[in-house]
């Protein structure tokens, strides 16, 4: 009986990593929203996450309007409902003269809703003009084409 249990114990992390991997990689789409101040209050938002591990990579995309960026992340599971996230770098861009794309980081929660699956959570970030007005972002699962 105790070896079952070990081995069960020994299991489980990598049971939940993969469970968390099926339901995480892939396509995010939503918004991502920044408090009063920032230069808009609200934001189309994709994230694409690809799991090894703990460990989450992937891309961002902010768009609105004309302009974009597209940044490289990186992350990592806090445990097994919550993955925090770091943009490493801006990959592309477009602007307007006299702004910058905030680099972010936040921590999202992973919340199941029937068959539907939900990215949300805060983030904070920074510019070469300095800190950004931080904000929330509210993601779905986008379902792979078959």
């Amino acid at each position: 009986m105790i070896r079952f249990n070990t081995l069960l114990l020994l299991l489980l992390p990598s049971f939940f990593l993969q469970a968390q991997s099926k339901h995480l990689n892939g396509q995010w789409k939503g918004v991502i929203t920044q408090n009063e101040g920032g230069y808009r209050s609200e934001y189309s938002f994709e994230m694409y996450f690809q799991q090894k591990g703990n460990k989450v990579y992937g891309r961002s995309y902010v768009y609105v309007d004309k302009i974009f960026a597209e940044m490289e992340l990186q992350g990592f599971w806090v445990d097994k409902s919550h993955i925090q996230f770091t943009e490493i770098k801006i990959s592309r861009c477009k602007r307007e003269a006299n702004m910058d794309w905030c680099i972010k980081k936040g921590n999202l929660k992973l919340v199941s809703e029937g068959s539907r699956w939900r990215l949300e959570g805060g983030w904070s970030g920074s510019s070469s003009f300095g800190d950004c007005i931080p904000g929330k972002i509210f993601l779905t699962k986008v379902k792979p084409r078959v």
